[in-house]
């Protein structure tokens, strides 16, 4: 039930729990709410269009039926997994090599 759900939220904790494990402190938030802001723009095009074709196909049973558009909700979940890291690890290894 409601697979898709777990391994979003599960992808989403790991990203939460390699922040705090690593003890990583964005310098410049500002970076992280503009990659943000872009992510999800260009999550919602590609993800619509992948969705509306259809060339991603969802099993029904394993979403939650919350959709914005044709994207569920559980989708989602993989784009915070991508902001969070993406700029975390970018620091965490720039400043590694110092």
């Amino acid at each position: 039930m409601y697979s898709y759900l777990v391994l979003s939220m599960s992808l989403v904790l790991v990203s939460i729990l390699i922040l705090f494990r690593l003890r990583i402190k964005l310098n410049q938030p500002r970076i992280f709410a503009i990659l943000g802001f872009i992510l999800l723009c260009l999550m919602l095009v590609f993800d619509t269009y992948l969705t509306r074709m259809p060339i991603v196909l969802y099993n029904e049973s394993l979403i939650l039926q919350i959709r914005l558009g044709t994207i569920p909700l559980e989708d989602f979940g993989y784009l915070i997994a991508v902001i969070l890291l993406t700029p975390s690890l970018f620091e965490y290894f720039h400043d590694e090599k110092k």
